[in-house]
């Protein structure tokens, strides 16, 4: 009986999560129409660019060399990465920064330009424990590495939209 009570709450719990949309990160549905594309990046050893060209392929775009073999092109510019003090603790130093991480992008056909250049901008805020330097260094280097990923999705989301309008309009 304890089992059968168990395994109920079980499946409604998973059913009341599905139902609401719940969805762990970065298994939400992110494939895109299959078509090719091509990253022109200021930086093409980045982080970022090779992060956008992992998460591209992962929604199944087929990634070109050329941007004359590629039907969309995604252009990112270079990444401005800079720090600021938000707060300061009773010793004059700094207890709290804003990280702020930001690339221009633009998106194009061979024919047109369907998203004018314009500069996305992810910013997150963490404490430094002085005590603990290297922690709080780790945890800024985590912070950068999700604001590339955010910046990443933002460009993803971007490109779908603009993929569903265009097959929307062929069709």
């Amino acid at each position: 009986m304890k089992a059968l009570l168990h395994a109920t709450s079980l499946v409604l719990l998973s059913l009341t999560l599905v139902s609401c949309g719940f969805s762990l990160r970065g298994s939400a549905g992110s494939a895109l129409s299959p078509e090719t594309v091509f990253v022109r990046s200021a930086q093409e050893n980045g982080q970022l660019t090779q992060a956008l060209q992992t998460s591209l392929a992962n929604a199944q775009m087929q990634l070109v060399q050329s941007a004359s073999q590629a039907r969309y092109i995604v252009s990112v510019g270079e990444e401005e990465f800079s720090t600021t003090t938000a707060t300061v603790n009773g010793r004059a130093r700094a207890a709290q920064y804003t990280l702020r991480l930001s690339i221009e992008l633009a998106l194009d056909t061979q024919e047109q330009n369907l998203l004018a250049p314009e500069r996305l901008a992810v910013e997150r805020s963490y404490f430094e424990d002085t005590a603990n330097i290297a922690g709080s260094t780790r945890e800024a280097d985590i912070l950068q590495g999700e604001m590339r990923q955010e910046l990443v999705n933002q460009i993803l989301n971007r490109l779908r939209v603009v993929t569903s309008t265009q097959s929307a309009g062929a069709d």
